[in-house]
């Protein structure tokens, strides 16, 4: 939800929103007589005739492929740290305790437990596409950094839990 909302703000922003160049002429373009038309100028701020170099690393950054390197490690990272997280929540279920997000059996059917992995990590990998699509570029890698530190910490946290120890009296924890 909040990277949709964060979406929506990146989509309405002015960086965001382009004018249409009216048909008037413009001062710095050529006559009408003129056989080639002058190649457009960017867009530079006002008293300043040149373009910063902040601004062209910032459209070296934007004009990226999908499948680039920073986004292959991403990506494997998030593949990496949902196997953690299954093989966490196995061990955490062997050891007596319960799952809070899905039913324990569900994680307790192997198969279907690492189908929801997959789907997740695809559902990460679709997300990022669909923000580099649109040309949110960072919040493409933010998807991928922010899954891989929600499964990790998860993972992390199902370790750090005690066995449950079970009493003779009483068949739960």
């Amino acid at each position: 939800m909040l990277l949709l909302g964060a979406g929506g703000v990146m989509t309405c922003g002015p960086a965001s929103s382009n004018a249409q160049e009216t048909t008037a002429q413009r001062p710095d373009s050529p006559n009408a007589d003129s056989q080639t038309p002058a190649p457009p100028k960017p867009c530079a701020p006002a008293g300043d005739s040149s373009v910063s170099t902040k601004d062209v690393a910032v459209q070296a950054e934007r004009a990226h492929r999908f499948w680039d390197k920073e986004n292959d490690w991403l990506f494997a990272g998030v593949g990496a740290s949902r196997t953690f997280d299954y093989f966490s929540t196995l061990n955490m279920r062997r050891r007596g305790r319960q799952e809070i997000f899905l039913t324990n059996d569900v994680v307790d059917n192997h198969a279907a437990f690492a189908a929801i992995e997959a789907s997740a990590t695809g559902v990460s990998i679709g997300a990022a596409y669909l923000f580099h699509h649109y040309g949110h570029h960072k919040l493409e890698r933010w998807t991928s950094i922010v899954h891989i530190g929600a499964a990790t910490t998860g993972a992390v946290r199902n370790y750090c839990l005690k066995t449950a120890h079970f009493t003779s009296a009483s068949l739960s924890p």
